[in-house]
């Protein structure tokens, strides 16, 4: 016998998770000049297994792209998340690169 289980989203859950987020991120790393929201919860209907799409903006880093993701990840995090962070100077550089990457992105919204 097959059985379905249905979940719920908390949708104000995870909005105050992400603006929680935000503030914390801003106090704590005071190089973080921008906090873009994008994905499914901001631009479609997030099912119980999305995750949370956030892309930070950072004046500078020492880090590679990949290695400097760890310093920001969020804990106890409702969902999932996945984490991007560039620099100023990188960000810009998508436009041309990775211009669909860099549109999506910029979809979003600014926490």
């Amino acid at each position: 016998m097959n059985s379905v289980a249905i979940k719920s989203v908390d949708r104000d859950r995870i909005r105050q998770a992400v603006a929680d987020f935000a503030a914390l991120i801003r106090k704590q790393h005071p190089e973080v000049e921008r906090i873009i929201w994008f994905g499914s919860w901001v631009t479609g209907l997030p099912v119980p297994q999305s995750d949370i799409d956030l892309c930070l903006i950072l004046s500078s880093s020492d880090n590679a792209p990949r290695d400097r993701v760890s310093d920001y990840l969020p804990l106890g995090f409702p969902v999932g998340v996945d984490l991007f962070a560039y620099t100023q100077k990188e960000f810009e550089q998508l436009r041309i690169s990775s211009p669909g990457w860099y549109k999506a992105i910029t979809s979003g919204l600014d926490i």
